[in-house]
């Protein structure tokens, strides 16, 4: 910072508290985590969570998560960030990888993120896994796994309302010697790894699942034998259920994605027109009356919510690799379901549903270094809520 910069600094200094703050909250995230070395004072009102919740995160800038799209590589990573309030991309190498992650890890495997939830983020290669707040540059590995030796899936999920600075992470996976699927959980509360419970036998996992977390329960597809179905697992009861997903008969389909957008889990699907490779129709579906019991059957139904306009649909037409997995990712933002395409692998574009006003819409597409371009089906998606308050346990 130079003499003229610390000078003003000085004279803001000067303002009423209220002010300050009020003005402080306007700064991008960026600028926040750099003032932060103006003085100690700024340090404690930056890094208090009562600035953050009630003065910064409620600014139309930084009232929603951003849309993130990232890649870890050659022991650096770069991101891309789209504001939904300033309709803008953002390129950042630094902000979410400031710290050697390899070195860290220790090891020489592809390092992946795995998610996000509440500023953090979840990033792993093998069986090692660490939780970073990205905007503090602080970090922490996780305990070796002690019951699960193949991992199917994890992810991180947010504390609730009563511990909001505390976060989960959440592993699938099979176990040695018994060989079975079970459910582990690390809670930052208490540091340790439990197990929360054992998927019923009938829902073995065949291949990879994309989770998500909806409400207290996690969420996973699972494919057999070509019936794809939807398992939904209540973290703190330990208990799961099953439910088909919704029928579509005598139409070649796509695979299934899932997502949650709020506190709705919802599946969308694409529908190939007969004779050719090319998308006839996106359906969206959201799952209505969710029950997780101890019978593992559920109450719940599927309610279609929208359909893909058919010109948007032509757009992906015009640039799709494959057929079966015509999206890069699917995740929801806030309330914006967000449908990832890589275009012609030199360009990211988003197609998106606004889940409350019902409406379709088209982001800016998003050029990509050259350097990407090669490593793009690398890249993880997630919606990503800035938090320079929340610490890492």
């Amino acid at each position: 910072m130079g003499e003229m910069d610390l000078d003003r600094c000085l004279h803001f200094c000067d303002f009423p508290e209220y002010l300050r703050d009020e003005i402080l909250a306007w700064l991008p995230v960026q600028d926040l985590c750099r003032f932060r070395c103006v003085c100690r004072e700024w340090n404690a009102l930056i890094s208090s969570a009562k600035f953050i919740t009630t003065n910064w995160a409620e600014k139309p800038p930084n009232r929603n998560p951003c849309l993130v799209v990232q890649w870890l590589f050659l022991q650096k990573g770069y991101s891309l960030a789209y504001c939904f309030f300033t309709g803008t991309w953002k390129k950042n190498n630094s902000i979410f990888l400031s710290f050697p992650l390899r070195q860290e890890l220790e090891t020489e495997y592809p390092i992946r993120c795995y998610g996000s939830a509440r500023g953090l983020l979840l990033v792993g290669a093998a069986s090692a896994f660490v939780v970073s707040n990205p905007l503090t540059r602080t970090s922490l590995q996780l305990p070796q796994l002690p019951s699960i030796r193949r991992v199917f899936a994890i992810g991180i999920v947010g504390g609730d309302s009563e511990s909001r600075d505390t976060y989960k992470v959440v592993v699938m996976g099979k176990s040695n010697p018994l060989n079975e699927h079970i459910v582990e959980i690390y809670n930052s509360t208490d540091k340790l790894w439990r197990i929360a419970g054992h998927l019923p036998e009938e829902n073995r996992l065949g291949r990879w699942p994309e989770m998500v977390f909806c409400d207290g329960s996690l969420y996973f597809l699972i494919c057999i034998n070509d019936d794809w179905r939807i398992i939904g697992f209540n973290i703190r009861e330990g208990t799961s259920f099953s439910t088909p997903l919704p029928e579509m008969a005598n139409e070649k389909r796509t695979c299934p994605y899932l997502l949650v957008c709020g506190s709705r889990p919802l599946v969308m699907r694409g529908i190939v027109k007969e004779g050719e490779l090319l998308l006839q129709k996106v359906i969206i579906w959201e799952l209505e009356n969710v029950k997780v019991d101890s019978s593992s059957s559920s109450s719940s139904r599927w309610k279609e919510i929208a359909r893909m306009p058919p010109h948007l649909c032509e757009g992906i037409n015009r640039t799709m690799c494959d057929v079966d997995y015509p999206f890069m990712c699917c995740t929801g933002v806030g309330d914006h379901a967000c449908f990832v395409t890589t275009g012609d692998y030199h360009a990211i574009e988003v197609v998106v549903y606004n889940i409350s006003e019902k409406t379709w819409s088209r982001l800016p597409n998003c050029p990509l270094d050259e350097d990407i371009v090669y490593n793009i089906w690398e890249g993880s998606v997630m919606a990503f809520e800035p938090r320079p308050d929340m610490k890492v346990l």
